[in-house]
């Protein structure tokens, strides 16, 4: 089941251009797929690795983006989740960033686990 995590481009996460700046994008991004895991395989996560991001098409001041988790990959010590963020215009739903993380379980003392 996928997670879904709306937000709106804020003056405050914008560059420059008024446009969603990349840093927060990657924090949401990363938040998505942390509480997709946690909530999936009721355990403790990190972020070991951000595989790839694709900032496909620029996200302005004003819109509404969705962010949506799933699992891409699992194994027995880390999962691969694809995040996507889509711009929520006028009824449409256009992908404008593209996004894979590696998390690994951790006990609660933050040592590795096996899912």
């Amino acid at each position: 089941m996928d997670t879904i995590m709306t937000r709106v481009v804020l003056p405050e996460f914008t560059n420059q251009y008024k446009n969603l700046f990349g840093g927060q994008a990657l924090k949401w991004m990363d938040e998505i797929a942390f509480i997709f895991v946690l909530r999936e395989f009721k355990k403790d996560f990190v972020t070991v690795k951000v595989n790839s991001v694709a900032f496909l098409k620029p996200v302005p001041q004003g819109e509404v983006i969705e962010f949506k988790a799933g699992v891409l990959s699992k194994g027995n010590v880390k999962v691969e989740i694809s995040v996507q963020g889509f711009i929520l215009s006028e009824g449409n739903q256009e992908l404008a960033i593209d996004g894979v993380f590696t998390l690994a379980p951790v006990t609660k003392g933050m040592r590795p686990t096996r899912l």
